[in-house]
């Protein structure tokens, strides 16, 4: 069995998985902005009577995952939490980044159905023949993973396929400086965080990311900021296309998942030169991606 956690911002999710299935799952609020420090304690505090049980533990993280540090840039501080875990769980210990969690669980989702298609697969079958597939999450930030040959792609300091932090072009030609340091990053212009930010000067009242989508579509400056963001998406999927040759794009997250907005950037992907041209896909594994995905991809190692 393999116990598998989610240490995500908001909260943290922890499972006791057995044959890819979830047999038992628990959640508690994050604590990475309050005790960070402590952080190894909570998650052996969340999943102590299942530590018997199990073989493996396989984490995905927030923030930079490296070898030896996990730097959570939000908090600005770095943790060696591979270590403090297998200190404490006194077993194997697999950690990555969750959106290459979810990267890699989209990746074996489809591999899987493909084992199973028919000989006649329908029109909405995907073909991983190339085994190149990367997944963009677009929600309070913009996260994102890269599989490449069936590897994932990670390297030794956890800086990489950061999706979120690749300059594109802002159709306003304005200038927005990312808190990475860099101008123009997607996620300064297309991310929840960017848009609500964006929204609210507008509107001159603080709005959500969900309210902007929700009630003020209608307004003209409204509907220019999302038509931004989705253009900066598809900018995002055109450098990708470039660089990886990927044929597969899978597209969620709070904001990549809304329908309108996952139409803009299928419409405009469809309006690039044909050399960039890509299947756009929504998730397939749902809420459970990054728990699973560290859980295979801990099989796999």
């Amino acid at each position: 069995m393999i116990i598998a956690i989610d240490v995500g911002g908001t909260k943290i999710s922890a499972a006791l998985i057995a044959d890819d299935k979830i047999l038992e799952q628990r959640k508690i609020a994050s604590v990475i902005h309050s005790d960070l420090t402590n952080l190894s304690h909570y998650l052996i505090e969340l999943c102590q009577d299942w530590i018997a049980q199990a073989t493996l533990v396989a984490i995905a993280c927030t923030g930079q995952v490296g070898d030896e540090y996990v730097n959570f840039l939000s908090a600005k501080q770095k943790l060696p939490l591979k270590d403090q875990l297998e200190c404490a769980f006194k077993l194997p210990v697999t950690i990555i980044n969750d959106a290459a969690a979810a990267a890699w669980a989209e990746y074996c989702a489809i591999k899987i159905t493909a084992k199973h298609d028919t000989p006649t697969p329908s029109a909405d079958s995907i073909n991983l023949s190339d085994d190149t597939l990367v997944y963009i999450t677009v929600s309070t930030g913009i996260g994102g993973g890269m599989i490449q040959n069936g590897q994932l792609v990670t390297c030794p300091d956890g800086f990489c396929a950061h999706l979120g932090h690749v300059s594109v072009q802002h159709n306003s030609q304005e200038s927005i400086t990312c808190h990475c340091g860099r101008v123009n990053c997607a996620e300064a212009i297309a991310s929840g965080t960017a848009i609500a930010k964006q929204a609210s000067l507008i509107l001159n009242k603080k709005v959500s990311c969900k309210e902007v989508f929700e009630q003020y579509l209608a307004v003209a400056e409204i509907a220019q900021l999302i038509d931004d963001a989705s253009s900066a998406v598809c900018d995002l999927i055109a450098n990708i296309k470039a660089v990886t040759g990927t044929n597969i794009v899978v597209l969620g997250g709070s904001v990549g998942s809304v329908d309108i907005f996952h139409q803009q950037v299928i419409a405009k992907v469809a309006n690039l030169p044909e050399i960039y041209q890509v299947r756009i896909t929504p998730p397939k594994m749902g809420a459970d991606a990054d728990l699973m995905g560290a859980a295979f991809y801990a099989n796999k190692k």
